[in-house]
């Protein structure tokens, strides 16, 4: 609760005005530091969208500070509340970049939108400290729940920073779920509302919570940026020549897809995600995990046939494209592959192999549509994982 007792026994509560100072600085400097990051990155459209997020939570911060300084100028709160919307919309749209799905970013804005025009209409009615307060509590609990499952699915729902950045916004969705719920039944005066979920009990929350999400979302930033370099296994003293990096493969993915649709050729695409990586990286260290992945590159390359596309999209996942007659020919390279792991140690010196998981789809069942064929290829390849490793999973039926 954002108050403390003294000696006689008396409520004192926080400043409200201070709260709300320390708490927009908090949300500034984390969010400068984060679109300073992004900035140096390129072709990082998930780190675009969290960017805009904290730039939304920037103006958020700076238009309820200037709101508490001059409440007569009740309009500020509309601007407030809409980026306040937009900024936890945006984690949401992010998250769906990073997991490979569309970001559905006019979803957020409309969103916004009507936050902004709802407190206006309530502004012009009647104005006062809670205008516009439903719908901007409803619009917080909606995506940061929505944000909540989408940083549990997929690939984050591997990475321990995603877990972490899923577990604060299933906290921030609980907690406006229950503030919603007091506020209509109760209303903003009664005493429940003011003891746990008054500006100054939320401001303290925000401070907790932007400083777990910004030091989440930077880290599955760089990882990102990390695996993407790693991912240019063809660059280096340890390269492995006819392995694309993430960025190049998926220009050259797309190229080929267009193509074939065009040719009228069947694709099948088998994706590769080495089983229990982070294990590796905590029990041996992460050069031992890097030295794994060379391994693994290797053999993908030495099995798979001579005019395949080859690409490391990820550290530790690996992806075919190849001109297939049927489906049984993809799902038997997946198992050459799969027998190939278990006959060729990672580690000579101690005799380590690897496992993977295997997805299998083709263009027959999921059309040449390149954001749908990536979306079955991750389902499948997350099943597979799911399934306890180790295990191939071929599409079926089209991903809608």
């Amino acid at each position: 609760m954002a108050h403390t007792t003294n000696e006689g026994g008396a409520t004192v509560r926080l400043d409200i005005t201070t709260l709300l100072l320390v708490a927009g600085l908090v949300i500034v400097l984390c969010g400068i530091s984060f679109v300073l990051n992004t900035a140096m990155r390129r072709n990082d459209a998930s780190g675009r969208l969290w960017s805009l997020s904290f730039i939304a939570g920037m103006l958020t911060a700076l238009s309820f500070l200037v709101w508490n300084v001059a409440p007569e100028v009740w309009w500020v709160l509309a601007i407030g509340n809409t980026a306040y919307v937009i900024s936890i919309a945006t984690i949401w749209s992010g998250a769906r970049v990073f997991n490979g799905r569309s970001s559905l970013i006019w979803i957020s804005l409309a969103a916004g939108l009507v936050t902004a025009v709802l407190t206006v209409v309530e502004g012009l009615r009647e104005p006062g400290v809670w205008i516009g307060s439903i719908p901007l509590f409803v619009g917080i609990a909606v995506f940061s729940g929505l944000a909540g499952a989408e940083t549990m699915r997929s690939r984050m729902r591997r990475n321990l920073n995603a877990r972490i950045l899923s577990f604060c916004l299933w906290i921030v969705c609980a907690y406006y779920v229950m503030r919603t719920s007091v506020y209509i039944t109760m209303g903003p005066e009664s005493a429940i509302f003011q003891d746990y979920f008054g500006s100054d009990t939320t401001s303290v929350i925000t401070i907790l919570l932007v400083l777990l999400s910004a030091i989440s979302m930077s880290i599955l930033q760089a990882e990102r940026s990390g695996a993407r370099a790693l991912g240019d296994v063809t660059v280096g003293v340890h390269s492995v020549v006819g392995v694309l990096s993430a960025a190049s493969f998926m220009q050259q993915w797309a190229d080929w897809v267009e193509r074939a649709s065009f040719n009228g050729d069947r694709l099948a695409m088998i994706a590769m995600d080495i089983d229990n990586l982070p294990q590796m990286n905590t029990a041996f260290g992460r050069t031992f995990g890097d030295t794994a992945i060379r391994s693994v590159a290797q053999i993908v390359r030495h099995y798979a046939p001579t005019t395949s596309l080859l690409g490391h999209t990820g550290a530790g996942r690996f992806v075919i494209v190849v001109v297939t007659a049927n489906t049984q020919e993809a799902e038997q390279l997946a198992i050459r592959l799969q027998t190939a792991l278990v006959d060729e140690p990672i580690d000579p010196q101690q005799s380590l192999r690897a496992t993977a998981s295997f997805g299998v789809v083709d263009t027959d069942i999921f059309g040449y549509g390149l954001p749908v064929l990536r979306r079955a290829l991750d389902d499948a390849t997350l099943k597979a994982r799911d399934e306890g490793g180790n295990r191939i999973v071929v599409g079926r039926a089209a991903v809608i």
